[in-house]
């Protein structure tokens, strides 16, 4: 970066600080919008609320008392023609009062304000001199500064007479200055950008080099020889369809898939035990026979998938997806239990207590005993937790449920052969290593084994994710519902529907069903400027006080200790409480059938996955559920149209594919990854056909040319020298 002219070390550290450290981290910054100063504007041209860019003068100025005990400079200007234009300014530049001499020249670009019928700008950008092919001055020949250049040679041609680009702001970095250092970085060093597409790629698509993709998308030149006005190149700009923009989203897809392909292969090619030979099926068979409910097709599928898998020598990576209580839990357990038969260990880590617990009780409840399973949280005791850990080490067959504290240094296993994951988005890349690395042992062959993994998700990936952050797991899916449950019924509730929401839930709480109410926050204080939340301690509080008197109250939160979390949670699981208000901490884990209503309040602050996992908290037993989700009636239009996806449809898939496009993909990979996936450009929604392009074309280079050593292929071979490896060690989904 010390090489880009105007950068110091003072804004190497500023853009440090924005992970901007290489000359190509800046030149992949890029425009957030683009502005049209291909024209210069007469100020008679002008309406209010445009940005606009106009040669003006200086005929005064003068400072303005104000109310406040403040001041406020003003210029008064005209442009070429006479029309007259006031600046404003609040907060003076230092020294910017000495420069507004009359018959100065500038160029000024700002938003147009009309005020009591004269027009204005308030702190408008400014470069002193004229403009190219500026009309004479109107003042008069002996004004200073008449037919001035621009004092920077190069703004005429960076600032003027152009489609100029518009950067998401840095502190500490003006405007203007920012646009300058990306304008001399562009033209020194974009053309010098090592190429990491083959040719026979670019030429497949018709896709311009490197250095021409950044140098236009920067600054782009001049198309409007084809026919296009200033705003419609804007227009095309903005909506990535230039083929600059499709150079680089096609880049950054196929590098990513190359990664995660060759992560997929490298498990391909590590050891692992197998399993289902020597009496893991058998063990299979009869723990199927002890659940109370035949499974169906879909986990059948999903049981013969994992343990196909398990049964080869090479690690399994294997994701299985469904909606909230589609029953992926019991094929985990099943296939665990096939593990156990054949002297191995195996481990299922969840993101909480409750849940862990939840899953504890579940296999106890399914399978009578018959799993050996033990339970490891914050809550276990020192001295079962000793006897739990000597059994670990002797190697005792058994299925350890626990939280991260599996992850924990005195937890050691023997002979850890099978590790799962239970809405794995919820760990870091690290957790997940550390837990897979306490299964490493030693073959009879000296060469290392790694634990089979088995990921569980019950917010369904969308098709894109599943190509892209999930791309080097093999995917099953269960969709189909176990038998005697009715779909929930879903309403948005806006106003004074409110009244009537409430009078249904307390009909269903009269015939012994129970409800939850959501919040987002624990208390008033969490909202930071966000007033207008309501917190689920205060509603607790109304709701048990002047709404629902006659019913028994709880409150569950996350800030609670865990004893009185479960206190709370067995109240409620026996009928004790009627109604749980609670935070998001209930989204996963907890199971009660009786439970047939789910209110949540400011419903337009979650994602749909989000009200969706929620909303499956209830709906377990054979009664007819509700779910009512409160929003405000001001609630934005875009807003509530979302929303709608929720009463119209109970697929998770489709509501998964809906909240990608509105939300990004943040809402599915949570803490997965720091930072998200790596696309600068790319839009897994928008450019789902480039994703799809990327994905056949680095499977058929790596089919080809898996270490890049053909000639044509050197460009991939230097990407990964350079950077590909490291990617690959921080986007591995082990």
């Amino acid at each position: 970066m010390q090489f880009v002219k105007g950068v110091g070390p003072r804004l190497a550290s500023v853009f440090r600080a924005r992970e901007i450290e290489t000359v190509r981290d800046l030149l992949t910054f890029f425009p957030r919008a683009y502005e049209d100063r291909s024209k210069m504007r007469s100020v008679s041209e002008l309406q209010e609320g445009e940005r606009a860019t106009v040669t003006l003068q200086v005929v005064g100025s003068r400072s303005i008392p104000l109310r406040s005990g403040k001041r406020m400079f003003e210029v008064r200007c005209v442009d070429p023609e006479g029309n007259p234009l006031a600046l404003k300014y609040f907060h003076l530049p230092r020294g910017l009062d000495q420069k507004f001499k009359p018959g100065a020249q500038f160029v000024a670009t700002g938003t147009v304000k009309n005020y009591l019928n004269r027009l204005e700008m308030s702190h408008p950008e400014l470069s002193w001199g004229s403009a190219p092919s500026t009309a004479p001055s109107p003042v008069g020949k002996t004004n200073a500064g008449e037919g001035l250049p621009l004092n920077d040679p190069q703004a005429a041609e960076r600032d003027f007479g152009r489609i100029i680009p518009v950067y998401t702001e840095i502190e500490g970095v003006p405007t203007r200055s920012l646009r300058k250092i990306l304008w001399e970085a562009v033209q020194k060093y974009a053309h010098q950008l090592e190429e990491d597409l083959p040719l026979r790629l670019r030429d497949k698509y018709g896709l311009p080099k490197l250095g021409e993709a950044i140098r236009s998308i920067h600054f782009p030149t001049d198309q409007k020889s084809d026919g296009k006005s200033g705003e419609n190149v804007i227009a095309d700009l903005l909506a990535f369809r230039s083929p600059f923009h499709t150079r680089l989203i096609y880049e950054e897809f196929l590098k990513f898939e190359l990664v995660i392909l060759r992560h997929r292969k490298k498990l391909e090619s590590e050891g692992a035990f197998a399993f289902g030979r020597d009496g893991g099926a058998d063990a299979l068979t009869a723990l199927r026979k002890l659940l109370p409910f035949p499974l169906t097709g879909d986990q059948n599928r999903c049981v013969e998938e994992i343990m196909g898998d398990l049964g080869r020598s090479h690690p399994m990576n294997r994701l299985i997806q469904g909606d909230v209580g589609s029953g992926k839990t019991v094929v985990a357990f099943l296939t665990a239990g096939a593990v156990l038969a054949e002297g191995g260990q195996a481990t299922l880590m969840a993101p909480t207590e409750i849940l862990a617990e939840q899953h504890y009780k579940n296999a106890i409840k399914l399978f009578g005993g018959r799993l050996n399973t033990m339970l490891l949280t914050g809550r276990t005791g020192a001295a079962d937790r000793r006897a739990m850990f000597a059994r670990l080490e002797a190697g005792e067959p058994t299925l350890l449920v626990g939280t991260h504290a599996l992850i924990e240094d005195p937890v050691r296993f023997r002979s850890l052969r099978y590790v799962m994951i239970d809405e794995q988005h919820r760990f870091g890349v690290e957790q997940r290593r550390v837990l897979r690395e306490k299964g490493l042992a030693d073959g009879p062959d000296g060469r290392k084994r790694y634990p089979h993994q088995l990921s569980l998700s019950a917010t369904p990936i969308p098709r894109t994710l599943a190509l892209t952050a999930y791309g080097d797991l093999e995917v099953s899916t269960v969709k189909e519902m176990p038998p005697g449950r009715s779909p929930v019924r879903t309403q948005v509730i806006r106003g004074e529907a409110r009244r009537s929401a409430y009078e249904m839930i307390r009909l269903q709480v009269r015939e012994g069903h129970q409800a939850y109410f959501i919040y987002p926050l624990v208390n008033e204080s969490e909202a930071e400027g966000f007033t207008s939340l309501k917190s689920a301690s205060q509603e607790a509080e109304r709701l048990a006080r002047e709404v629902y008197p006659e019913f028994k109250v709880g409150l569950l939160h996350g800030q609670m200790k865990p004893d009185e979390k479960q206190k709370v949670m067995e109240s409620f699981q026996r009928n004790e409480t009627q109604i749980l208000v609670s935070t998001t901490v209930v989204e996963v884990g907890v199971d009660v059938p009786n439970a047939t209503v789910m209110a949540i309040e400011h419903c337009e602050r979650f994602g749909l996955s989000q009200l969706h996992q929620l909303r499956g908290r209830v709906g377990r037993g054979s009664a007819q559920s509700h779910c009512f989700l409160f929003t405000h009636q001001n609630a934005r239009e875009a807003t509530e149209s979302r929303l709608e996806v929720l009463e119209e449809t109970t697929d998770g898939f489709r509501i998964a594919e809906a909240d990608l496009e509105i939300r990004g993909p943040g809402e599915f990979l949570g803490t997965r990854q720091s930072g998200g996936l790596p696309f600068r450009m790319a839009n897994l929604v928008r450019d789902q056909d480039w994703l799809l392009k990327a994905r056949e074309d680095a499977q058929s280079v790596l089919a080809e040319d898996a270490e890049f050593t053909r000639p044509e292929n050197a460009p991939l071979r230097a990407y990964f020298e350079r950077e590909g490896r490291r990617r690959l060690q921080h986007f591995g989904t082990t």
